[in-house]
């Protein structure tokens, strides 16, 4: 039995980017000029002449510079201190079960794969993909995203298929860019869903964690941007 599951709004609420963007602002408030990079870019992606990858390769400026070692240090921190610790209660005990069944559990995010490989290495996920973002001996101004691509979406469909993994028993989920997934996979659990993907989707289980949604607002993803 194979088990994929989402990361951001799935395993914990709200998204890893904005939560890194904060303690590495706090943390060095002169790479708030990423601003200067990453408003141009909001704006051409909401005209849509521009894409997703554009859009995180512009939102990863605030690393430029950094070197390899760093990033890797900040990286692991940032899983132990402030993922590990928001994991919902029920998805971790879903993830131990199949564990214990013996199952292949896949962890498979959008975000970069710099922490989505560690924090899946802490949870002891058989396999974890993430945006393959380089950082080869510093972070570039706007870091290279390898073949082929952001991991959302149909590209997630083609990195799978990249390690032999054309179905899966089940998947968990909170965004409707995994419905790509959700066609491949036996059936779905859907993680705190909105009501638009639970109406789409009324065959789907549903999974309500009880959190809070403050890390879906929009006041806080202002906060992380900015750092504060």
């Amino acid at each position: 039995m194979t088990a994929i599951f989402d990361m951001d709004g799935t395993l914990y609420p709200g998204d890893s980017q904005l939560r890194f963007a904060r303690r590495i602002l706090k943390r060095h408030g002169a790479r708030r000029l990423y601003l200067l990079l990453l408003i141009p870019a909001g704006i051409l992606r909401g005209l849509r002449l521009v894409g997703t990858e554009t859009l995180k390769r512009a939102f990863l400026s605030m690393l430029w510079r950094m070197p390899a070692e760093e990033l890797e240090a900040e990286c692991a921190a940032f899983v132990k201190e402030e993922l590990l610790p928001i994991i919902h209660p029920a998805l971790r005990e879903k993830l131990e079960q199949h564990q214990k069944n013996g199952d292949k559990t896949v962890l498979c995010s959008a975000s970069p794969g710099w922490w989505t490989r560690l924090l899946g290495r802490e949870l002891q996920f058989d396999i974890s993909i993430g945006t393959p973002v380089e950082a080869e001996g510093r972070v570039a101004l706007l870091p290279r995203i390898a073949a082929p691509g952001n991991n959302r979406g149909e590209k997630k469909l083609e990195r799978l298929k990249g390690l032999a993994i054309t179905h899966a028993d089940v998947l968990y989920t909170d965004s409707a860019a995994d419905e790509p997934l959700m066609a491949v996979c036996g059936r779905t659990v859907l993680v705190d869903p909105s009501p638009e993907l639970e109406r789409r989707h009324p065959q789907a289980e549903v999974l309500r964690t009880g959190a809070a949604r403050d890390a879906a607002s929009l006041s806080f993803a202002c906060r992380c941007l900015l750092g504060i």
